[in-house]
């Protein structure tokens, strides 16, 4: 598999996301509430796992409704906590309510087992988006790009001028929640599919390159837009060439560009160039150094942790009593439930890929088995084979049976398996 055929599908995500994204960063930093896009996905994936209890898959449509609701609920809150007299800043309100969401989310993910669907929302699926994920979001975004720029001065007021707004007689609450809203929907599509992190990147760091640059709107959009563009490219190359998830890649390359960018532009903008650079070439050999002193010290403090843990063995090691075989057959081992059975398919697969996939297979026949499991299951079959062969966990096996007869025939073809003990 190339290149082309692997990043084709992420790059174009990738540049819708950019394109909505650098927009509506733009007016996070005017309104000065950086954290509202953290705390809208964790409220989103707070629906999302709240969904899992019931049986509602992610990715169905029920999924986008049961997290879209939550959203809304979350933009209401954030409207309506936007006082004139904020003597209480609205970042502190919306820091307390992702702080809230992500304790309940955690809550909730201990009653599911769904410790992996947290990380799914945090780094997302963007390797694996399909045609039809990009499709649906250009025609949702396009809709929210419309309805901004049909109301962009009533949006722009209440974001860079919310007192004159009040003057004027608008109504601001009302307006902040239909901003809040959409946002929001944004959000939802977002996360769905980039993850927390990746979004929260693509709002804010190609707004703060752009804002750093210029004091216009309009330039600052077109530079946001080329240059999240080509971050994000170079990004998704990096993540290729050096074998790493595409979000993660992408969020710290950003990083790496922002860093970058801030010390170029504060080298040129300084009223002595000279010292300037002679300030971040100390900087860099500071922080290079520092890097360099924690690495030694990490190396030192494992080697003499390992030296404890070896003399802690063998000074215990003939005082251990051989345990009692008695009573170890006294009952019947419990069968392993879902998430074991999700660890043993990993394990073997680490084993032989052959292995593991039939395991796989046989767990994705169990009808026995919770929507939210099979989720799971078919997350690492598009990590495995790279693609989920059209099956749906939300669905029963009769309906999942040409689905699994895809899986079953490619298991067959690469590894000569995949049948069941009574074939």
């Amino acid at each position: 598999m190339t290149i082309f055929d692997l990043m084709l599908a992420p790059f174009f995500e990738c540049l819708i996301l950019v394109g909505i994204h650098s927009y509506l960063g733009l007016h996070v930093i005017r309104r000065r509430v950086i954290f509202v896009d953290l705390a809208l996905a964790q409220i989103a994936g707070l629906g999302t796992t709240v969904g899992f209890i019931f049986g509602i898959m992610s990715d169905s449509p029920a999924g986008f409704i049961y997290s879209l609701t939550f959203c809304l609920i979350g933009a209401a809150v954030f409207a309506f906590t936007r006082v004139r007299d904020d003597r209480v800043p609205q970042e502190a309100v919306i820091g307390l309510v992702y702080a809230i969401t992500a304790a309940l989310a955690i809550l909730v993910v201990q009653k599911t087992k769904g410790i992996e669907h947290m990380e799914g929302l945090l780094v997302g699926s963007l390797l694996w988006v399909k045609s039809s994920d990009i499709i649906s979001a250009a025609i949702a975004y396009s809709i929210i790009g419309a309805v901004h720029f049909v109301f962009r001065k009533q949006f722009l007021m209440i974001s860079d001028n919310p007192e004159m707004a009040y003057r004027q007689g608008m109504n601001v609450r009302l307006w902040d929640f239909l901003f809040y809203a959409t946002f929001g929907f944004v959000i939802t599509f977002s996360v769905r599919v980039a993850g927390v992190l990746l979004v929260f990147v693509f709002l804010v760091a190609p707004a703060i390159l752009a804002v750093m640059v210029s004091d216009n709107l309009k330039i600052q959009l077109l530079v946001g837009w080329i240059i999240g563009t080509v971050v994000t490219v170079l990004g998704l190359y990096i993540s290729y060439v050096v074998d790493l998830p595409c979000g993660p890649t992408v969020v710290v390359f950003y990083g790496a560009v922002l860093l970058v960018a801030a010390a170029v532009l504060g080298i040129f903008r300084a009223p002595v160039r000279r010292k300037a650079l002679a300030y971040t070439a100390a900087g860099i050999l500071i922080f290079a150094g520092v890097g360099f002193g924690l690495v030694l010290e990490g190396k030192q403090l494992a080697t003499m942790c390992e030296g404890d843990h070896h003399g802690h063995h063998h000074g215990h090691h003939h005082d251990l009593a051989p345990a009692s075989s008695e009573g170890t057959h006294d009952h019947e081992e419990e069968a392993p439930g879902p998430m074991e059975q999700l660890d043993s398919i990993r394990e073997a697969l680490d084993r032989s890929e052959g292995e593991g996939l039939t395991l796989l297979l046989h767990f994705l026949e169990d009808e026995e088995v919770p929507p939210f499991f099979r989720d799971e299951a078919v997350q690492i079959l598009r990590e495995t084979l790279h693609q989920d062969f059209g099956y749906r966990p939300d669905r029963g096996g009769g309906e999942n049976r040409e689905a699994l007869e895809k899986i079953r025939a490619r298991v067959r073809r690469r590894h000569g398996g995949g049948k069941r003990g009574e074939d």
